[in-house]
């Protein structure tokens, strides 16, 4: 019997859906499906930043901030510039940083304010905004 495959953008739905409803670890898993669907080199593929960037985020929201800085630092270095420019990745890459004790909090940090400024950081905890207010 011949199934249909899904396209890479209904894993990213399922998984929104998903992580909408706070069910974040079948989030990460449908979106770890869909990344398995992109082509190789993975930091070649603008597609790969979103859904690591979005499996990171789930991580987060679980406090699993040592298994969701592999996937923000993946993000970061995708050669199609699309994760060092988004300011979303350099904040959740600056929060795991900083929540798993690293030097460079401050700088992703700054990185995501100088991007899209204070505001990035009004659904989140004082405490990162507070790290760079000197900074600024």
């Amino acid at each position: 019997m011949f199934t249909e495959k899904k396209s890479i953008d209904e894993y990213a739905e399922e998984g929104n859906k998903l992580f909408d409803e706070g069910e974040y670890s079948q989030a990460i898993r449908k979106w770890q499906e869909g990344l398995e669907l992109l082509d190789k080199p993975l930091n070649a593929q603008s597609e790969a930043v979103w859904f690591q960037t979005s499996v990171a985020d789930a991580l987060f929201m679980l406090g699993e901030y040592d298994k969701a800085y592999p996937y923000l630092c993946e993000a970061r270095s995708n050669i199609t510039g699309e994760g060092y420019t988004d300011p979303f990745v350099m904040l959740r890459l600056g929060q795991c940083s900083y929540e798993l004790g690293k030097e460079d909090a401050a700088e992703y940090l700054m990185r995501a304010y100088m991007l899209a400024g204070e505001e990035i950081f009004e659904c989140d905890d004082e405490k990162y905004f507070e790290l760079i207010r000197h900074l600024i």
